[in-house]
C-alpha cells in the first residue's frame, strides 16, 4: 500500500467527497432544469399550436366555410418566425391545402438550418421531423384537421437554446468554484489537523531516543488533540522522572552492593596477608557483611516475585489486632531505648490475608517510624473497620517527609534522607516490599506527610 503524509490524505479525503457532492449535485440539478424547461417550452410551443388553430378556423368560418389561399400563406409566414409549417386536412385526411413543392423544400432547408444551429448552441440534437395534428372545429363539429411540422422533439427559438446553454455553463462554473472552494478549505483544515499531529509525531520521536526534557504547547483548538498534547507531556515527565530514577537506583544499588563487597574484600585480603588475626569478632564483621549481601538479595528476590504475583499468599483468617499488639512487644526494647509512647487504638477485628506477609508489612513500617522519631515521640496505630473495607494507619510524630520526595518514598531503593539511613543500615526498599504485599492483597497504601510534623500510612484492605 502506498503512503502518503496525513495532510495529503486529508486533502484527497476532502477532495474526493466534494466531487463527489458536487457531481451529484449538478447532476441532478442539470436533469432536473432539463426537464422542467422542456416541459415549458413543450406547453409555450403547444399553446402556440392552439392559437394558429384559432387563427385556421376563424379564417375558415370568415370566408363562408371556404379556405382563403392568401390568408393560409400569411399564416404560414407566421408560423416560421416560430419555426413550423402546417397543412390542411379534410376530415377524411385528404390534402385540403400544403406550401407548394418548392415553397415546402424552401421551408424545410430553412427549418433544417435553424435545427442544426440551435442544436450545436444547446448541445442536444433536432434532426428528427416532428408532426402535431389537431382538429378543426366549428360549434363542436370537425371541418378538417391541420398538421403541424417542426424539427424536434421540441421546436427550440434560438433564445431558448442560448438560455438553457447559458444556465449549464453557468452550473459548472458554480461547480467549478465549488471544487475550488472545497480544495481551499481541504488545505486549510488538513493544516490545521496534520501540523500538531506532524508535531505529536517529531516530539514521540525525540521521546524514543531518549529526549525527555522539551513539552509539546498546545497550538489548536481540538480537545481530543489536545488531550493528546497534555498526555505526552506527561508521559515525558514520567519517562524523565523515571530515568533520574534509574540513575539513583544503579547508583543506590552499587553503593549498598560496593559497601560490605569493599569491608570484605579488606577484611580477608588483611587475614591472607596476616596483617589480621582470624579472631571471632573479625570473622563475625566478615559473616555480617555477607549477611547483609544476603538480605539485599533476598528482598530484591521477594519484591520481584510480589510484583510479577509469583509469590503466593497463603490467606488465613486472623485478628489484626492481636498481630499488632505482637509486633509491638518485638520492638519493646527499641522503644525503650528512644522513650517512645507507641500505642493502638482500635478493637478486635477479624481479617483474611496472609498473616506472615501482614507480619512483615507492620514490621517495616514500625522499624520505620521508630528510625524516624526522635526521643520521647508519639507513634499510634489506628485500626478500623467500614463497610467494606479495613483501614489500617500508623501515625508518627517524627521528622516528616519533604512534599516533592512523597511520590518516590515506594521505589526501590529510594532514600528520604540518604545519609541518615546509611547511617542506620537503611537499603531504601522496606516500602517497596511493603507496597508489593498490598497491592497483591487488591489493597491500596498512601503516604501524608509534612516535614517536622509527623507522618501517616495509610492501609487500605477490601473485606
Amino acid at each position: 500500500m502506498k503512503k502518503r503524509s496525513i495532510k495529503t490524505q486529508l486533502i484527497l479525503s476532502f477532495l474526493t467527497i466534494s466531487i463527489l457532492i458536487i457531481g451529484a449535485l449538478s447532476v441532478l440539478t442539470l436533469s432536473l432544469m432539463n426537464n422542467h424547461f422542456n416541459q415549458f417550452v413543450e406547453e409555450k410551443q403547444n399553446e402556440l399550436m392552439n392559437q394558429y388553430v384559432d387563427s385556421l378556423e376563424l379564417i375558415y368560418q370568415s370566408n363562408q366555410h371556404k379556405w382563403s389561399e392568401t390568408e393560409l400563406e400569411a399564416l404560414t409566414q407566421k408560423t416560421m418566425e416560430n419555426h413550423l409549417y402546417f397543412s390542411v386536412d379534410s376530415p377524411d385526411n385528404k390534402t385540403i391545402w400544403q406550401l407548394p413543392k418548392t415553397e415546402l423544400k424552401k421551408t424545410k432547408h430553412t427549418l433544417k438550418k435553424h435545427a442544426d444551429k440551435v442544436s450545436k448552441t444547446k448541445g442536444a440534437t433536432l434532426n428528427e421531423e416532428v408532426v402535431v395534428t389537431k382538429p378543426l372545429k366549428e360549434k363542436n363539429t370537425s371541418f378538417g384537421q391541420v398538421n403541424f411540422y417542426f424539427y424536434g422533439p421540441f421546436a427550440y427559438t434560438e433564445h431558448d437554446a442560448m438560455f438553457i446553454s447559458s444556465m449549464k455553463k453557468s452550473l459548472m462554473t458554480v461547480a467549478l468554484v465549488a471544487l475550488l472552494v472545497s480544495f481551499i478549505f481541504a488545505s486549510w483544515i488538513s493544516q490545521k489537523l496534520s501540523l500538531p499531529l506532524k508535531h505529536v509525531s517529531q516530539f514521540t520521536h525525540q521521546l524514543t531516543v531518549g529526549k525527555y526534557t522539551e513539552t509539546l504547547p498546545q497550538e489548536t483548538s481540538i480537545n481530543e488533540i489536545n488531550l493528546l498534547i497534555d498526555s505526552l507531556n506527561d508521559l515525558s515527565y514520567q519517562l524523565e522522572k523515571q530515568a533520574n530514577l534509574r540513575k539513583q537506583l544503579n547508583s543506590d544499588i552499587s553503593h549498598e552492593l560496593r559497601t560490605p563487597l569493599a569491608t570484605l574484600k579488606g577484611n580477608i585480603e588483611a587475614l591472607m596477608d596476616g596483617i589480621w588475626e582470624a579472631t571471632p569478632e573479625r570473622l563475625q564483621s566478615c559473616y555480617d557483611e555477607v549477611d547483609r549481601l544476603t538480605r539485599l538479595v533476598g528482598n530484591l528476590e521477594l519484591i520481584n516475585k510480589i510484583e510479577e504475583k509469583k509469590e503466593a499468599l497463603v490467606m488465613s483468617e486472623f485478628d489484626l489486632y492481636d498481630l499488632i499488639q505482637s509486633i509491638m512487644i518485638n520492638f519493646s526494647s527499641k522503644i525503650e531505648e528512644k522513650d517512645l509512647r507507641v500505642t493502638a487504638e482500635g478493637k478486635s477485628l477479624m481479617v483474611t490475608a496472609d498473616k506472615d506477609k501482614m507480619n512483615q508489612v507492620l514490621t517495616n513500617l514500625l522499624s520505620n517510624a521508630i528510625k524516624f522519631t526522635q526521643k520521647n515521640g508519639q507513634i499510634t496505630f489506628l485500626l478500623k473497620q467500614e463497610k467494606y473495607k479495613t483501614i489500617l494507619q500508623v501515625k508518627d510524630n517524627g521528622m516528616g517527609i519533604e512534599k516533592e520526595q512523597l511520590p518516590f518514598i515506594f521505589d526501590r531503593f529510594y532514600m528520604v534522607d540518604t545519609s541518615r539511613n546509611r547511617e542506620i543500615g537503611g537499603q531504601g526498599i522496606g516500602l517497596s516490599i511493603v507496597k508489593g504485599v498490598i497491592e497483591a492483597h487488591q489493597g491500596n497504601i498512601t503516604v501524608e506527610s509534612q516535614l517536622g510534623i509527623g507522618t501517616t500510612f495509610t492501609i487500605t484492605l477490601p473485606n
